[in-house]
């Protein structure tokens, strides 16, 4: 690719042409490690699968929290209120939700977002998380265990955030993944037991 009657490589002091250049190009791609990468990739996948579930499971805890609402003109509530709103703000983007901000949320709009089939209900919810672990790892057993214990330290981070075992939406939420997930791997794995066969 030429810019400007440059060549696009001489910014790494690379002549695609001298076999020099190519020696040295054969050199650094044959000391890749593929096992490294691939333990980076997982590692890689690992983290976002921790920040989709620890996202997704403070939403679920703040919206039950911001469910109960405060009818009262205590400051500490309203403190409360808004610190719990700006904390929610923090972990929208990664839920994917795009409704109406939270900011705005009646309790009632709140408690509907965790209900059955609220956007962070318990089913929602698992198989949102689940289907990024799932489809993201595709058939690779490992990507898939990584994204896995993601899920697991998420939910763990979350729980350490609020300084106690999350409510039973979590809970419940975080069984079902896990199923779905464990269900996917011991599939991909040759385990599962066919039984329609």
């Amino acid at each position: 690719m030429q810019i400007n009657g440059t060549n696009s490589l001489d910014f790494l002091s690379i002549n695609p042409n001298s076999k020099d250049s190519i020696e040295r190009i054969k050199e650094a791609a044959s000391k890749i490690d593929a096992s490294e990468l691939t333990r980076g990739y997982h590692m890689q996948f690992m983290q976002q699968s921790f920040e989709l579930s620890n996202g997704n499971f403070n939403m679920q805890v703040g919206f039950m929290s911001l469910s109960f609402g405060f009818n009262n003109q205590d400051n500490s509530a309203n403190n409360f209120t808004q610190e719990l709103k700006d904390l929610l703000n923090q972990n929208i983007d990664i839920t994917g939700y795009s409704g109406k901000p939270i900011g705005d949320l009646s309790p009632q709009e709140a408690s509907n977002l965790i209900s059955d089939n609220g956007y962070f209900g318990i089913d929602n919810t698992a198989n949102r998380i689940a289907d990024f672990v799932i489809n993201g790892a595709g058939d690779d057993v490992e990507k898939m265990k990584s994204g896995l214990e993601g899920v697991k330290n998420g939910f763990a981070q979350a729980e350490a955030m609020w300084g106690q075992a999350l409510p039973d939406i979590s809970e419940q939420t975080m069984n079902k993944t896990l199923d779905r997930i464990n269900q996917a791997i011991m599939e991909l794995s040759g385990n599962a037991i066919n039984i329609t066969a």
